[in-house]
């Protein structure tokens, strides 16, 4: 083994010598002892979704106070641990970082992106969205009786419902007012009636 290396040693100085004559010459020699080094293949990393833990269920109270920023374009609920808000007939929760919607107010919640939310949450950064709740919420506050403002108390289907129950009830108000005004009229006319064939009578 010893004279193969000292073979080769010698092999690879006469070929150098002789290329340091020789301008256009290269040599190119390999020596390999032992095991052929084995091919190392790297795969790349299979792209795995972020872990998310699971939504907790949360149940809006009914009797939650929203009230409508200018600013913001979104009904923001006050009053509550966690940010809720209502647009274009869906609400939307932000809480532990993430955005969830859901069609009504007690779910059930389901993650959505914050490029899918509605301009006046994407655009804003939530401290924003607080500084402008809060700011509208002071107004409301001050001024409940006259407040001139956006605004409504409970889950908005209930509201909803609310509205058309107060509506039909208005309905029939004006209903009855009207059939006791034509009642009230007919009883005066017949008074006026049998009145006027006492007189005649007389």
């Amino acid at each position: 083994m010893k004279q193969l290396i000292k073979w080769q040693l010698v092999t690879i100085l006469m070929l150098s010598a002789s290329a340091s004559y020789a301008g256009n010459v290269g040599v190119d020699v390999n020596i390999n002892l032992g095991e052929q080094p084995r091919q190392v293949i790297v795969r790349e990393p299979e792209y795995q979704q972020p872990y998310q833990p699971p939504m907790q269920q949360i149940q809006v109270n009914e009797d939650v106070q929203f009230i409508y920023p200018g600013q913001l374009g979104v009904y923001v609920a006050v009053g509550l641990p966690y940010d809720l808000f209502y647009v274009q007939n869906n609400y939307y929760l932000y809480r532990d970082g993430r955005w969830s919607r859901a069609s009504r107010s007690r779910g059930p919640w389901a993650f959505v992106d914050r490029r899918a939310l509605p301009p006046g949450l994407r655009r804003n950064k939530i401290e924003r969205i607080h500084q402008y709740r809060d700011q509208e919420y002071v107004v409301y506050r001050r001024d409940q009786e006259r407040y001139r403002g956006k605004h409504f108390r409970s889950a908005k289907e209930e509201w909803k419902e609310q509205r058309r129950d107060d509506k039909e009830r208005r309905k029939d108000i004006k209903r009855e007012e009207k059939e006791d005004r034509k009642e009230s009229k007919r009883e005066e006319k017949e008074e006026r009636k049998n009145h006027k064939g006492d007189r005649y009578r007389d």
